[in-house]
């Protein structure tokens, strides 16, 4: 019942009506009477006393029913007035409008595309709304993007919104956009209330399937006090189905961070979601010009997907834009037609090697073996530089300028040492972290679990191989998933996993879980819930060999076994220096995350610009304000963090001074979910399931859709009528209690009138 008031609370006032109820008893206290002998010739007649207690009681339910009118307006009473076919429905609304974004519509009809059409749908459709209705717009995409917090009821800025939405590009979600707008209505005051989405007949937008989703979804539907209508609007109405289309999947690379001519692996899936097989060609680009030599047309099977790999090197140092084309004129969605992947080149890594052993002799160090691997003396360019510090002499001042830390073997670290190398990785740099001969779990949990750098890992033994066994102990093929460790597992010849392991650390990746929930109920605003590191390698034995965690803004990566001969045979095969190189780079580059996922923020670290305005060019060709922080002194320089919170679409963000022509300081790509590559369109049974219960209404035109929603579904309020009766109530009231009071005298005066009549009458 408490549904059809727009605002219920206002039924407590239902209570006044025991007012004139009170007063109509106190008014019939009984006081003591004196008895006057004039008094015989007032009293009225039987009759009229009944007919008193009659209009007595009939005005007070008048007033009873007054107040019940003044509080049941105020609560704003609605009805369906179904029955008003043929008529606008009375009061206003409140709208809210979704226009679909996702690459599908960039589709067009030889004419315009299907999103310019759902915006001019969407313009048509607010010429039908009265003034005192409001309107908002929600931009559909990987999440949805509300244009404007609270709905307003100036049309003219509402078509300039629609106008400024940017071109389609990545998913949407079109439920997730749908919740957000019933909850923006469930603020509103209106009586009526309509969610009305833009959009095409795409499937995967809507996660059909996901039950649960929907059931929330309709519970989401009762929370608002007038139950907010559902419109969906098909702009595709009319125009076939795609029977053929060819997407680029998210382009990933082996690594974010490279130098000059060293081999970076990209990949990409080319999705074929036709029946038939198709020739697609591909070109690989680096910012916007393409590489010779690198065309390729690859074969894919219809409804399948097929990987495609690449090494490619870079010549110059600074932020390149690596991209994957697919050169299909005909293509009917040319939206997913193209990948990107942002990547930074420099000339060198700075890497820091934490040497703990007390060793007289160079070659018996720790770091002896990865230091030759990473700077050779015959090496004149070398990729990363190695710089070698005593475990007892690390300080902060050791850190500056450092991409990443080597920490082979070492089990023994002061409190400041411990502390310098916390805050550099939660700074946004790497450490890597290898266990060796010497390693014990207690010098573990101090160093790198009670840190919180590996907060749920513990060390429980070390385990040596069977000797003179016929099946060595070695790294499976099948553990390496990560990225950066493909190559060692797909190149014909790989040695990496070929490399015996004689012994090595039985690793737990979750075994301080208890501790780690005690940690997190600690009042720490900049302490984020421990998650155990991925698994990334195995050795054949079933152990974990690497492990990859977060730290704050940092990655750190922990082995198993030791980077020299002491534990296996890894440093006498020839991927063990590529091995080493791989991992330092995956660890420098966690420090600036260049390719980010939809809605997180873009961030880098420039030196020298505090007194520069930069500005992002966005995929649209927009420029947004960039924001900076406080320059901080680094030795010489000073580094300043550029950051853009939000972007709203996905594509190429180019960072630049706000000059015209100035070349790009770093470039960003905002990925997003590629599910929506797949070009099924609902079906019927789709439908069914979307308008369940009433749930939402599925329209094809401007025409329809307000027949629908101003004729067979208006809603009416009925406050205002309420307000009506109360003054008639009001004016009854008046003229009753004017009638008792008049009314009862003229009877009294009457009924005296006749008795004294009667007293002159007797005989004397």
């Amino acid at each position: 019942m408490l549904q059809f008031f727009i605002n219920p609370f206002m039924l407590l006032g239902l209570a006044g009506i025991g007012l004139p109820v009170i007063a109509h008893l106190l008014s019939r206290r009984k006081f003591d009477v004196i008895q006057w002998g004039a008094m015989q010739f007032l009293n009225p007649s039987r009759r009229t006393r009944r007919k008193m207690k009659l209009e007595e009681l009939l005005l007070l339910l008048i007033r009873i029913l007054a107040i019940a009118m003044i509080a049941l307006a105020a609560a704003r009473p609605w009805i369906n007035s179904g029955f008003l076919t043929g008529y606008e429905s009375a009061g206003s609304r409140d709208v809210v409008l979704v226009i679909d974004s996702s690459n599908s519509m960039s589709r067009s009809d030889g004419l315009t595309t299907l999103h310019q059409k759902a915006i001019r749908r969407a313009a048509d459709f607010l010429e039908t709304l009265s003034p005192s209705d409001t309107v908002t717009i929600i931009d559909a995409r990987d999440k949805p993007f509300v244009l404007l917090d609270s709905p307003i009821q100036d049309r003219e800025t509402v078509a300039e919104l629609l106008e400024e939405i940017p071109p389609p590009g990545g998913a949407s979600d079109l439920q997730q956009a749908c919740e957000e707008a019933i909850g923006i209505l469930g603020r509103g005051s209106n009586g009526s209330r309509e969610v009305v989405v833009f959009t095409d007949r795409q499937r995967n937008s809507w996660d059909v399937t996901n039950d649960q989703s929907w059931k929330r979804f309709d519970d989401i539907l009762k929370f608002p006090s007038v139950k907010p209508s559902v419109w969906v609007m098909d702009v595709g109405h009319g125009l076939a189905p795609i029977s053929q289309n060819i997407s680029l999947g998210q382009l990933k690379l082996s690594r974010d961070l490279t130098v000059p001519d060293f081999p970076v692996r990209l990949e990409v899936d080319v999705l074929n979601s036709g029946k038939a097989a198709a020739k697609v060609p591909l070109q690989i680009l680096i910012n916007g010009q393409r590489l010779a030599g690198m065309d390729e047309t690859i074969d894919v099977p219809g409804g399948s997907q097929t990987t495609f790999s690449r090494s490619v090197r870079f010549n110059s140092t600074g932020v390149s834009l690596l991209s994957v084309k697919a050169d299909l004129k005909s293509d009917p969605v040319q939206a997913d037609n193209q990948s990107h992947a942002a990547i930074r080149v420099d000339s060198a890594i700075p890497v820091l090697l934490v040497e703990s052993s007390t060793e007289t002799k160079r070659t018996r160090w720790n770091t002896f073996f990865a230091q030759i691997a990473l700077t050779s003396p015959q090496n004149k360019n070398p990729w990363i530089v190695a710089k070698t510090i005593k475990a007892n002499e690390l300080s902060a001042d050791d850190f500056d300028g450092m991409a990443a830390v080597v920490l082979p073997s070492v089990s023994r670290l002061s409190r400041a040492a411990l502390d310098a190398v916390r805050e550099f990785v939660a700074d946004g740099h790497g450490a890597m972290i290898c266990l060796g001969p010497e390693s014990t779990p207690e010098s573990f949990d101090r160093l790198y679990a009670e840190s919180g750098l590996l907060p749920t890992v513990r060390l429980k033994e070390q385990i040596s191989a069977v000797r003179n066994s016929e099946i060595a102990v070695t790294i499976a093929p099948y553990s390496l998933e990560a990225g950066w460790l493909n190559r060692f597992r797909e190149r014909e010849g790989a040695s990496l996993i070929q490399a015996a392991f004689e012994s090595w650390w039985h690793i737990l990746p979750n075994g301080r879980q208890a501790d780690t929930e005690a940690e997190q109920n600690k009042p720490d605003p900049d302490s984020r819930p421990a998650r155990p590191p991925a698994i990334i390698a195995q050795l054949t034995s079933g152990h974990p060999l690497l492990l990859q965690g977060q730290y704050r803004k940092g990655t750190v990566l922990l082995m198993g076994a030791s980077l020299d001969a002491s534990m296996s045979g890894l440093v006498a095969t020839p991927d063990y220096v590529p091995f080493i190189h791989e991992a330092l780079f995956q660890m420098a580059s966690s420090r600036i995350q260049r390719n980010v996922g939809f809605g997180q923020p873009l961030v880098t670290k420039l030196e020298g610009v505090e007194d520069t305005e930069l500005v992002f060019t966005t995929p649209d060709e927009r420029t947004r304000e960039a924001s900076l922080s406080t320059p901080v002194q680094e030795g010489d320089s000073t580094e300043s963090t550029v950051r853009m919170s939000g972007p709203r679409i996905p594509g190429v963000f180019l960072l630049h001074e706000d000059t015209e022509g100035a070349k790009p300081k770093d470039s960003f790509v905002v990925n997003y979910d590629h599910i929506e590559d797949d070009q099924t369109e609902l079906t019927e049974d789709d439908y069914a399931r979307l308008t369940v219960n009433n749930r939402m209404k599925f329209v094809t035109g401007t025409e329809s859709l307000v027949k629908g929603m101003y004729q067979d579904e208006s809603t009416s309020e009925l406050w205002a009528l309420l307000l009506w009766l109360f003054l008639i109530l009001l004016a009854v009231e008046v003229w009753m209690t004017r009638r008792l009071v008049l009314g009862g005298h003229a009877d009294a005066n009457a009924a005296s009138a006749a008795s004294l009549s009667d007293a002159d009458a007797v005989p004397a």
